[in-house]
């Protein structure tokens, strides 16, 4: 009689999490959202257009720059003052093992004690311009899912996705619709303004499982 293999893990075991780092705290978090939303202010001003018509690299990289002026010293941008240098596309490595994926932007506050590892750790922001519903579409689909699918931020419980908007749409309105049931979406929640919402994503369920992920939304418009 031909018997079947015996399960050496019972099915109710949920798979194994790799170790991930610590979240950063809720004050490095704000700070960052404080830098980016003084930052493209800062940009408006000093280059309207190309806020307007530039490519999204370009405002990225002058937001960069934006970021790391310093004056006798001193680093400009005050909410960032124990952060690390701000780098744009910095290779990281997948949950499944990849090299090579780049989150536009990424900052570190100086590392906590329980860190791990500092080159997978840190706050990971990706850019996308939002104009029309083919650009959110795209928002979700090659920044959202690079999150969820474990590309980017695999050792992180928490990100964050920045849009350039140029056509007056609130993250609340235009996501709700593309997430739910989407990129692994648990939920989406409206966050403390009109232009910025929280969503969580199951990534448990990868074919190299990680940490779930928390997603800030920040969508920031000149008008």
């Amino acid at each position: 009689m031909n018997r079947r293999p015996r399960l050496t893990v019972p099915l109710s075991v949920a798979p194994v999490v790799p170790l991930h780092e610590p979240d950063l705290v809720p004050e490095h978090k704000q700070a960052i959202l404080t830098a980016l939303r003084w930052a493209f202010a800062e940009l408006a001003r000093r280059d309207p257009t190309l806020l307007q018509e530039g490519e999204e690299e370009h405002i990225s990289e002058r937001l960069q720059q934006l970021f790391n002026e310093r004056s006798d010293g001193n680093r400009l941008v005050p909410w960032l003052k124990t952060f690390e240098s701000v780098t744009r596309g910095e290779s990281q490595r997948t949950s499944d093992g990849r090299i090579g994926k780049k989150p536009d932007l990424t900052f570190r506050p100086t590392p906590y004690p329980s860190v791990i590892n500092t080159t997978r750790w840190g706050w990971f922001v990706e850019c996308k311009i939002i104009s029309g519903s083919a650009s959110v579409r795209a928002y979700r689909d090659s920044g959202v899912r690079r999150f969820s699918s474990g590309e980017y931020a695999a050792w992180m419980p928490s990100a964050a996705m920045l849009a350039y908007v140029r056509d007056g749409a609130k993250p609340m309105q235009a996501l709700t619709p593309i997430l739910v049931g989407q990129v692994g979406t648990k939920r989406h929640v409206a966050g403390p303004s009109d232009d910025q919402t929280e969503s969580e994503h199951d990534r448990s369920q990868l074919a190299v499982p990680c940490v779930d992920v928390t997603l800030v939304h920040l969508w920031l418009s000149r008008s």
